[in-house]
């Protein structure tokens, strides 16, 4: 079983990529997986989830802190990184089960070892080793401690901050500049003394061939701005190698329930990679929800966005069903924005935020792209049109009843947002000819602004307003019944084929390749292109299909939008994954799945949209590549009290091994190519 990622030799093209790549995250901090170092330049990242702040007239992201784990050396008087020396032999190794990073870098004069975790035992707690060993007589200078050159996007976040140095501790305080504050302890362990040099710790040791020198360094945060040695200091006593060693026995523990076993090497490997982006993301103590890129910096501000419920809930449903509740307890929590930004825009009920943060009132600007040459910003509206996203989240909310049988959700606010949602889109509703229409929206495909009657927004809002009628008292459905039997619900035209909206059908019928070769500048925004084609930037009517499980002429809709869609989002390939697997082209769907799985594992990623910097990491894609396998792949179905499984294994997989919760029971299933055993788990924690 291969349980690292390991890379070898260095190269300064591949550093942003390899920041994400190497990630290392406990549901609450995110570690890029840079070098000691590394500065600002290049883009090393603590970020904090959940914790905002905004910059006179910038957009509103989450924080990075100071890096505590900052560390030069110099031999024989000359600064030795791989920013500055040739290497003889340089590699990365991430353990994903264990949730490790290790570095090991030769030089001509030394070696550089690190290993560094993000405790998953101790939330708040970032630990690593830094060690440099000899190859020949030398003298070594090393300084160490916390770097404040931030790399921020849209900073400076600290309007008051200053890092204090001891004998052997560091201590950061910020205060932000919506007045939060935040505070980190670091301790620094080595058996050799050192000392402290102009705001930053120096160990200098003339040393002999294979002589070594260790340095440890453990970080303790505090969001509430309290400095707190004491518990730093029962923390460093534990000692570095047990530490560890409960922070991989918590890690582990995740995996136990969460593994999908397939006999398909490549494909397991990206699978149990994709399924780590999603384990770094839980914390059962945190209602912040997950952001579109998680953890891995602050890019999309930091934003939660529809691929939590779409796409990251069920994963969670099905493996962690706490962590899934608290997923749409944050929507509960943020109901308040939600119906804000409704009467904003002279609506009632809730219209939820495109990009919501911690008050859930929208973040989304009005200008997210902007031309790469002249940098002129570019007016989009998914702020204001892409009124689908108060369904998606009744969505999660009705899958996640389905699955787990938790209607409490229910009584602790989750009706109020359903009920909210459906007042939100009765008045949002036009009324022609004795029908409800939805007009000047955005659907799943961005590349199409301002149009009318999105076949999936349609239907979700259908679905939506039924939610409320279903879990809702008897007043619900003398308010919402006439509503909800008059909307307009776009029908399958004579070859079976959802229109994806209102004149989609008339559009020039030009195909993303030759859309792709009109672009002049490729940080150009392709929607500027494909807008007047029926070229699409994702699965739309096919995620429809696949969301509310509509069988009928799905095969006919699957061939027609699959020719004409460009995958420019990373949640597209997922959705025609799943469909893919249901009408019968196991091929297909497998070679979507292993396009949703190793989406992170390159370093050509997509890395910017109309001149804006997108990079991170895709947990929205990687719970897509879960997904294709446990409903694609296995055909994992519920109806009400009853589970079902119809595999569709395509020629690549033989066998699928998984765990999952329904109705607070632990299923297993094995599959193979001839026959499957679903049986109950019996005496599991």
């Amino acid at each position: 079983m291969k349980k690292e990622l390991v890379k070898t030799g260095f190269d300064k093209k591949d550093i942003v990529s390899f920041g994400n790549m190497f990630l290392l995250a406990n549901g609450r901090y995110g570690y890029r997986g840079t070098l000691e170092e590394y500065s600002a330049d290049e883009m090393v990242g603590l970020n904090v989830l959940g914790f905002y702040d905004k910059y006179q007239d910038k957009w509103r992201e989450s924080i990075n802190l100071p890096n505590p784990f900052h560390f030069v050396t110099s031999v024989n008087g000359e600064v030795t990184s791989v920013l500055t020396k040739e290497t003889k032999y340089h590699e990365l190794r991430l353990n994903f089960f264990d949730g490790v990073l290790e570095r090991l870098t030769e030089f001509d004069k030394i070696f550089i070892f690190s290993k560094r975790f993000v405790s998953s035992d101790h939330k708040d707690l970032l630990v690593t080793s830094y060690k440099i060993r000899a190859k020949e007589s030398c003298y070594i200078n090393i300084s160490f401690g916390v770097d404040e050159n931030i790399y921020e996007i849209n900073g400076p976040h600290f309007s008051k901050r200053r890092v204090e140095l001891n004998e052997d501790i560091a201590v950061f305080r910020g205060i932000t500049n919506e007045n939060k504050r935040i505070a980190s302890v670091t301790k620094y362990v080595s058996s050799l003394p050192f000392e402290v040099s102009n705001n930053t710790y120096l160990l200098k040791k003339e040393m002999k061939a294979n002589e070594e020198i260790t340095i440890f360094a453990y970080s303790l945060i505090n969001q509430s701005g309290a400095v707190d040695i004491p518990s730093l200091e029962t923390l460093v006593s534990i000692g570095f190698n047990n530490l560890l060693a409960t922070h991989i026995a918590s890690f582990n523990k995740m995996w136990e329930i969460s593994r999908v076993e397939i006999d398909d090497e490549e494909g397991q490997f990206e699978l149990d990679y994709s399924i780590y982006h999603l384990l770094i993301l839980a914390d059962e103590e945190s209602v912040k929800s997950v952001p579109a890129r998680g953890l891995s910096g602050q890019t999309y501000k930091g934003a939660i966005f529809w691929d939590t419920e779409i796409f990251i809930l069920p994963f969670f449903t099905l493996t962690n069903p706490k962590f899934a509740r608290n997923l749409l307890v944050y929507r509960i929590n943020t109901l308040k924005g939600a119906m804000q930004k409704a009467r904003e825009f002279n609506y009632q009920g809730a219209f939820y935020a495109w990009e919501s943060q911690d008050d859930g009132l929208e973040q989304c600007s009005k200008y997210n792209i902007s031309d790469p040459v002249t940098n002129e910003p570019i007016r989009t509206y998914f702020d204001e049109k892409q009124i689908h996203i108060s369904a998606d989240i009744v969505l999660g909310i009705y899958y996640y009843i389905m699955y787990t049988g938790d209607k409490t959700i229910l009584d602790e606010g989750g009706y109020e947002v359903i009920y909210q949602c459906a007042k939100f889109y009765k008045s949002r509703a036009t009324l022609h000819n004795g029908r409800y229409h939805f007009d000047d929206v955005i659907g799943p495909d961005e590349y199409h602004e301002r149009i009318d009657d999105n076949t999936f927004t349609n239907y979700l809002i259908h679905h939506a307003v039924e939610c409320a009628i279903t879990y809702g008292p008897e007043s619900a459905k003398e308010e919402f019944g006439d509503f909800l039997k008059n909307i307009y619900l776009p029908k399958p035209n004579k070859d079976g084929i959802y229109e994806q909206f209102d004149g989609y059908f008339r559009l020039k019928d030009i195909k993303p390749e030759k859309v792709k070769a009109m672009v002049k500048n490729e940080k150009e925004y392709l929607g500027i292109y494909a807008k007047d084609t029926k070229t699409i930037k994702q699965a739309d009517v096919v995620s429809l299909l696949v969301m509310l499980r509509m069988n009928d002429f799905a095969k006919e809709n699957y061939e027609y939008y699959l020719p004409y869609t460009e995958h420019g989002s990373s949640l597209s390939s997922s959705m025609y994954s799943i469909l893919a697997s249901r009408i019968g082209k196991e091929e297909d769907a497998y070679q979507m799945f292993r396009k949703s799985s190793g989406i992170d594992l390159g370093t050509n990623q997509k890395m910017y949209a109309g001149g804006i910097y997108i990079g991170g990491t895709h947990p929205a894609s990687n719970a897509g590549a879960y997904l294709s396998m446990i409903f694609g792949f296995a055909g994992l179905s519920q109806n009400d009290e009853k589970i079902a499984i119809n595999p569709q294994l395509p020629s690549e997989i033989k066998k699928i091994c998984f765990k999952f919760y329904f109705r607070n029971k632990l299923y297993e299933a094995k599959i193979d190519d001839k026959n499957f055993e679903l049986t109950e788990v019996i005496n599991h924690d």
